[in-house]
């Protein structure tokens, strides 16, 4: 079932708000395209996101090698999964820079964000809720196997924290590399939250797979989750799949079905921005 929303209500927010004093949209450059391969996509976009409201520079953003896709999830404050239209919306990589008038809150940026994306981007969307794809995360047949919730580090403002993953990555890195060069394998993505619901886990673990996840578990409480797998494990014979490590290292399971999801239907977009 397919449920129609027009965006009359965000199309009065957009032309009502506030523009950036000055912003410029591109594609990006090979090197900002090629900085986050091989970190897993929702770690990768976070990375590419800095400055604006909650930072140590609030007056300005500076998004490098960010997709559509994910822009488009900022401005209006949905995942990336939500978000339906071209294929080419989470490969094609961009630069967005802007300067903020003081004052610009969260919701201000969104709006102003939604104002720019339309403009360069040729952009008109709808909202629909229609039944669409889905993982049910379910607890597997011999229950679950998730460990109390752990402290969760306190960070100043957005730059500290994105600071804090900046180094874990690179740590992950070199225990990788380290490994590699004695013989030993190790998985290709880990996935790790401290503190959060299985609602929460559903939500973030949906950017590691080609479709949302839906908790389904009816667990309560908050749990430490921590997920190794391979991309390719079910390609290869020694790798370890998504399917299987959620069973073997979480006691859940993932289980394809369709459940009703808000979706922004992208009805028109041009790949190449509008020039600056």
């Amino acid at each position: 079932m397919t449920v129609g929303v027009p965006l009359l209500l965000c199309s009065i927010v957009v032309a009502q708000a506030q523009e950036f004093e000055v912003a410029s949209v591109k594609p990006a450059d090979k090197l900002e395209r090629d900085q986050f391969r091989n970190v897993p996509g929702p770690t990768a976009e976070m990375m590419g996101f800095e400055g604006g409201p909650g930072t140590k520079d609030p007056g300005r953003i500076f998004y490098h090698g960010v997709s559509l896709k994910t822009l488009l999830a900022r401005a209006y404050n949905m995942r990336p999964e939500q978000i339906s239209g071209p294929s080419w919306l989470g490969s094609e990589r961009y630069t967005l820079e802007a300067k903020l008038p003081p004052g610009t809150d969260a919701e201000g940026l969104r709006s102003m964000l939604q104002k720019l994306l339309i403009e360069r981007f040729q952009l008109s969307a709808h909202k629909e809720v229609k039944d669409t794809p889905v993982y049910r995360l379910k607890v597997a047949k011999n229950g679950p196997k998730l460990e109390p919730a752990k402290a969760v580090p306190q960070y100043e403002n957005e730059d500290e924290k994105r600071e804090a993953l900046m180094k874990r990555v690179e740590a992950m890195r070199a225990a990788t590399k380290a490994n590699s060069e004695k013989g030993i394998r190790t998985p290709g993505r880990s996935f790790s939250l401290a503190h959060a619901t299985t609602a929460r886990f559903a939500e973030m673990f949906s950017g590691h797979v080609d479709r949302p996840v839906k908790d389904m578990t009816q667990l309560e409480g908050e749990y430490s989750f921590r997920l190794a797998y391979d991309p390719d494990g079910g390609m290869r014979e020694d790798g370890l799949s998504i399917f299987t490590a959620i069973q073997e290292q979480l006691g859940l399971r993932l289980e394809a079905g369709n459940e009703p999801i808000e979706l922004l239907v992208i009805d028109k977009v041009e790949k190449v921005p509008v020039s600056n």
